[in-house]
């Protein structure tokens, strides 16, 4: 196996191997009137817009090739002696297609001329794939590049993967996810002019932060199967991006895209239309480089420039939240006594006292009881001295505003404050193309992508409004940049040798608005690990309590993010084309490195939490049940500088990155005149991602740990552990055969098969040990007291084995268990990707096919189908002679070790400092100091698709062009629903049980795009004038709504005790799953039950239902996509026009139903059988299985942009 994995290696270096260029190629065949071959004839090829030419020569069996042509239009000449010359006009190349020009020469003489202007068949008889090019003149012309809302970092600009709508088989949600023929969401590639440009980190919502501008490219080709050799390192697709270049005229335009509240319909329901002020504007410029008196390029050097730059300017008015009232600022905490005493144990104390919910205790009081109980009296009339605040909590206190919202008493939603939201993306770009000589052509490429918005509502940023110094908003700043440089060189007429090289950085920072903090001087607490100079951010104050009713505490400071993330990426290519007889042969490589520095500043001026347990009496360390009532107050532990826990953190800085080499070699062999095999091989090798100098954790199931009593269980680092945490896979071979087969002259018929090996997105990153949390270690004391500043000071890098739990005598969850890396991380997923597919030519301009398109894929990473840590019945029966089918032994599981519900269990722990109030299934798993401990990496996820896709395309011509896709498909899913693996698994240790629907499935989906533009009218000028180019647009979708989720048993059958999956309900035979056609809109959404609760029933404890996941007949209503523009044309002169229109988002303004309410039919745990509730103010339902909650989840009122384009 090594021997063979270094020999691909070798043969990569030994080529200089560095990606493809998204080109395209013309071949052909030269015969004369009898149809004989004509070999050795000089063939010439000219770039109609730029004069470039190219030359070559027909080959012994009369066949000629030019392939690394640049999507542009092309004049097609031949020369023969004894032969008139044959010119071609009107050839359009598009990216990464081949057409097929054969050429029938006529007798006569060199000075005769024979002349064709018709365009290209449309028929594909050179190749298997499946594939689809949109060109920017097609997406301008379609309202397909709408200008959204933005959030807090890359929504809003025009995104030229919307022309994925065009494409059979592809499901797109704007800047958010893409599935192609059924393969794991996100797990496409993207390409630029050869460069692959793919965000490394999430490829569809994160695409944009590095996307070229709509206008800067030429076309947009979609490659969804059975791509060439060539290509990969993708999923199931591959996205090509094709850049424009100048010409030998000056050619340019203008454009604004424009958005008015005026131009929308109003919410449904509650009738409000919000304001909606952006512009999306820019322009573009090209033709030959010349400098009066010292050059002229023209034929030789063009430039192309193009700038875009999205705006949105807004006041933010509507983020109502809470802050303290001005009786909790001053430890007035009267109100929140109501009178309501404890019971049970809890009624009393050990001094005798009555508990009364809403007290508040003085920590300055705790006493020992007779009893032997700690007590502590409360504070008196539960007002807490002003001499008792601390310090510190004073001037934090004096930072947070005072309410503004309702009267004094009003305990939440007390405040809000309007804040400006402004975002500016300028993306601009520049491309030189020049010509050395009839045989060497090089060009280079730049563009850049900017964001920047530092307050914005809801999404990641979540600013509300409050002064810097302790808003939760995180700013997001983003800089991409994109370097690209090409040559290409004739060897001999049919020998073509082109070379590439790029780099590609895209610089990702999460922010909060102050980065110099001072936490001493403003608040006066040390033990920061960063000071004002070094970049320190405010801290980070939140309570375990949270904002209910009582108010209190609001979440302040920056509690995620503060991260400044890099993906540096240099990649190149070399390839050689070589036709030779009826054979062109392409060889050829690539290789790239993505390095993802990263450096993390979150925590660094500490994370406080406070919690009730401060100011609560001491006396409820025992664990006396309340009686859902409460004792102590969040905020009253706030104002005495008692924190119950504190995380502080070290700036962490790492270096993740992976390699990815391959090699490739193909051949399109012309068979027959009707008959083509397009077959290849390709080679790739994908390093496993992991940090540069070994800093990232692992888990180890054999190490001791030392915060576990010595427990098996640690941490290790490549660092220190002499190992490699997974293996690279050398095995990654992908052969590809496609095979077309003119059947007639109009009819083509057309297969493919081959395997594809697609990369994983992740850079291998990790900070372990940056983070240290300090926790109170008794009931009431308080981790720390503010004016006394932060006593943790923790390490990085930490590569202690035990860094996990970070406690001892706790159980480490979430981030608190190192992940275990699989060993395999290194293997690449792989598809086997078929299809035929059937062509027919209707017209000139119309061509209509039938494909079936298939694929199977294995090893997809997944995080869903392993628990190492999980208990199976068996290990349970076996081992502890607990039987979980017996409802006695399942409250053993469920019972806390201190109590004498563990039966024999009770306090019996797995080593000394085990917390007794975990479960007892919690201390018999394997590992009993984590909680569940998953797979990072592991290549057990698998994808099943099969479809019919039938496509009409019709060419521009007599004012209309359309494009016409229906697919028809069925996609499964086991564990691989996205790129990260995501699934809904029932249970791991049955993996095959977890094959189940896809929820991005849709079953059937027809998508109509089309263009009119109205002609001349009659001989009347004004008549003509007032009636000829207007235009009329639309793309409507319409198909199957996505699968709804099978609703959870409402028992949970102890299923936390095992660990093995989520639980569905049982599906009832015979029962309707609706009480009302969702898509018949006929009821009232807000009142009216649509699902039915009697079609579920629980499974019977003890046992996991076999109930999958999703079920084909159980879907949301459906959702039609339908835009529309209108709008004319004015021809000002012949080389100049301007275009203004109208486009429409939802254009039938249609009620949209997002689904059924959260917490209902997600998770009906307590709702599936429960009464409907409605709303005694509008008599809307507010709870019951099944039922709508139409606040918030009506959408998709009518959008409009105008669009004003001016072109020269």
């Amino acid at each position: 196996m090594r021997f063979f994995g270094l020999l691909s290696v070798i043969c990569l270096c030994s080529i200089a191997a560095l990606a493809q260029t998204a080109t395209g190629t013309i071949t052909g065949t030269i015969s004369d009137p009898a149809g004989a071959v004509v070999s050795g004839a000089p063939i010439e090829l000219k770039n109609s817009e730029t004069g470039t030419v190219n030359q070559t020569v027909s080959s012994s069996t009369g066949n000629y090739s030019f392939s690394q042509l640049p999507a542009a239009t092309y004049q097609l000449t031949v020369n023969v002696p004894g032969f008139k010359t044959h010119v071609r006009q009107n050839l359009g190349v598009q990216s990464a297609q081949t057409i097929r020009v054969d050429i029938i020469l006529e007798v006569g003489t060199n000075t005769e001329s024979v002349t064709v202007s018709a365009e290209a068949s449309m028929l594909t008889t050179e190749s298997g794939a499946v594939s689809a090019n949109v060109t920017t003149d097609r997406m301008n012309s379609l309202p397909i590049l709408g200008v959204g809302p933005a959030t807090s970092s890359t929504h809003g600009v025009r995104n030229p993967l919307a022309s994925s709508v065009l494409t059979a088989g592809v499901f797109w949600v704007p800047n958010t996810s893409m599935r192609v023929n059924g393969a794991p969401t996100n797990t496409f590639g993207i390409k630029l002019d050869g460069q692959d440009i793919t965000n490394g980190v999430n490829t569809s919502s994160s695409q944009a932060q590095m996307q070229p501008s709509v206008d800067a490219l030429e076309e947009v080709a979609i490659q969804a199967s059975n791509y060439s050799a060539e290509f990969g390192q993708a999923g199931s697709g591959l996205i090509q991006y094709t850049t424009k270049s100048g010409t030998n005229i000056f050619h340019g335009s203008a454009y604004d895209y424009f958005v008015n509240e005026a131009l929308w319909a109003h919410h449904s329901f509650d009738h409000i239309r919000n304001k909606q002020r952006r512009n999306d504007f820019g322009g573009t410029i090209g033709g030959p480089v010349i400098i009066p008196k010292l050059y002229n390029g023209k034929d030789k050097t063009f430039f192309f420039f193009n700038y875009e730059r999205f705006r949105e300017t807004s006041v933010v008015s509507d983020q109502v939240t809470t802050v303290p009232t001005l009786n909790y600022r001053a430890g007035n905490f009267a109100n929140l006594l109501d009178g309501r005493p404890l019971t049970g144990a809890a009624a009393t104390d050990g001094l005798g006292n009555k508990m009364f919910e809403g007290m508040i205790f003085d920590p300055a009081t705790e006493q020992t009881a007779p009893n032997g109980t700690r007590v502590r009296l409360q504070f008196p009339g539960n007002i807490i001295p002003s001499n008792r605040f601390d310090p510190s909590a004073v001037k934090l206190q004096n930072l947070i505003p005072k309410p503004n919202l309702g009267p004094p008493t009003q305990l939440t939603n007390n405040f809000v404050n309007p804040f400006p939201s402004n975002r500016a993306t300028p993306i601009p770009s520049i491309k030189i193309d020049h010509s050395l000589s009839s045989k060497l052509k090089i060009g280079f490429y730049w563009s850049s992508t900017s964001t920047e918005v530092q307050y914005a509502p809801g999404g990641f940023a979540l600013s509300e409004g409050f002064p810097d110094e302790v808003t939760q908003t995180r700013g997001t700043y983003i800089y991409s940049r994109t370097w690209r440089g090409n040559m290409d060189y004739t060897l001999t007429p049919t020998m073509l040798l082109h070379f590439g090289a790029g780099y590609v950085v895209n610089d990702f920072g999460d922010t909060a608005p102050i980065t110099n903090f001072d936490m001493v001087k403003v608040l006066g607490i040390s033990g920061g690990t960063l000071g004002p100079t070094t970049g320190a951010r405010v801290p980070v104050w939140q309570s375990t309590l949270g904002l209910n009713s009582t108010g209190g505490t609001p979440v302040m400071g920056p509690s995620t993010g503060q991260v400044r993330a890099l993906l540096q990426r240099p990649t190149g290519n070399l390839s050689l084309n070589w036709v030779k007889g009826n054979h062109s042969y392409k060889f050829g490589g690539e290789v790239r490195f993505d390095g993802y520095p990263t450096v993390t500043n979150s925590n660094t001026s500490g994370n406080f939490t406070f919690s009730t347990n401060q100011t609560d009496n001491s006396f409820f360390s025992a664990n006396q049940a309340k009686g859902g009532l409460f004792t102590g107050f969040a905020y009253a532990s706030l104002l005495l500088g008692a924190p119950n826990s504190v995380t502080l953190a070290q700036p962490a800085e790492t270096r993740g990155g992976r390699g990815f080499y391959a090699w490739y070699a193909q051949d399109t062999w012309k068979v027959t005149r009707k008959l083509t095999l397009d077959y290849g091989i390709r080679w790739d090798l994908f390093t496993y991602p992991r940090e540069q100098y070994g800093r990232s954790p692992d888990f180890s199931p054999t190490l001791a740990n030392a915060n576990a009593g010595g427990h098996p269980g640690a941490t290790i680092y490549e660092a220190n552990c002499n190992c490699r945490f997974a293996k690279n896979y050398p095995w990654a071979y992908a052969p590809r055969l496609g095979v077309s087969y003119q059947v007639a002259s109009k009819t083509v018929l057309r297969g493919a098969i081959g395997l594809s090996y697609s990369m994983s997105q992740g850079g291998g990153q990790g900070s372990a040990g940056a983070n240290q949390t300090a926790t109170s270690q008794s009931f009431g004391d308080p981790v720390m007291i503010l004016s006394n500043g932060i006593p943790i000071k923790p390490l990085w890098p930490d590569l202690r084995a035990n860094l996990f739990p970070t406690t001892a005598g706790t159980v480490g969850s979430g981030a608190s268990v190192p992940p275990r890396v699989d060993q395999n991380y290194g293997r690449p997923a792989r598809m086997v990707q078929y299809n035929i597919d059937l062509q027919r030519e209707i017209s000139r301009d119309l061509v209509v096919e039938a494909s079936y398109v298939g694929n199977r894929g294995v090893w997809w990473r997944t995080a869903s189908l392993l628990d190492y840590n999980a208990l199976t019945p068996q290990q349970l029966l076996s081992q502890y002679g607990l039987d979980w089918s017996n409802a006695a032994d399942r409250a053993i599981l469920a019972s806390p070790l201190n109590l004498a519900a563990a039966g024999r269990f009770q306090n019996k722990v797995p080593y000394a400092g085990f917390p007794v109030t975990q479960t007892v299934a919690q201390s018999l798993r394997p590992f009993p100091q984590f909680a569940a401990i998953g797979a990072t990496g592991a290549p057990l996820g698998k994808t099943w698709y099969d479809s019919l896709q039938v496509k009409a395309t019709k060419r521009f011509s007599h004012g209309i062009d359309f494009t016409f896709t229906y697919t028809r498909s069925k996609e499964l899913q086991l564990g691989a629903e996205d790129y990260t693996g995501l699934g809904l698994i029932n249970d791991v240790f049955n993996r095959d049980n977890n094959k189940q629907l896809s929820s991005s499935s849709r079953p059937n989906w027809m998508t109509f795009a089309t263009n009119y533009t109205t002609p001349k009218w009659g001989q009347n000028r004004w008549l003509s004038y007032a009636l000829r180019d207007w235009m009329i647009g639309a793309v409507l979708q319409y198909g199957s709504g996505l699968p709804i989720a099978v609703p959870l048993n409402t028992n949970n059958n102890n299923a936390s005790t095992l660990l093995r999956g989520a639980g569905w309900s049982t599906r009832v035979p015979g029962v309707p799953l609706y009480l009302v056609d969702l898509n018949c809109h006929c009821y009232d959404p807000s009142k009216t039950q649509v699902l039915n609760p009697a079609a579920w029933t629980d499974s019977p404890s003890g046992t996991f239902t076999p109930s999958a996941a999703y079920y084909n007949d159980f879907r949301y209503q459906r959702r039609p996509s339908e835009l529309a523009s209108f709008g004319r044309t004015f021809h000002i002169k012949e080389r100049l026009a301007f275009q203004i229109r109208a486009e429409f988002n939802n254009v039938f303004n249609r009620s949209l139903l997002q689904g059924t309410t959260p917490g209902t039919y997600i998770n009906p745990s307590t709702t599936r059988n429960a009464a409907l509730t409605p709303s005694p103010v509008d008599g809307r339902f507010v709870s019951g299985f099944g039922t709508i909650n139409t606040t918030g989840t009506i959408s998709g009122e009518r959008q409009g942009t105008i669009v004003a384009r001016l072109t020269f």
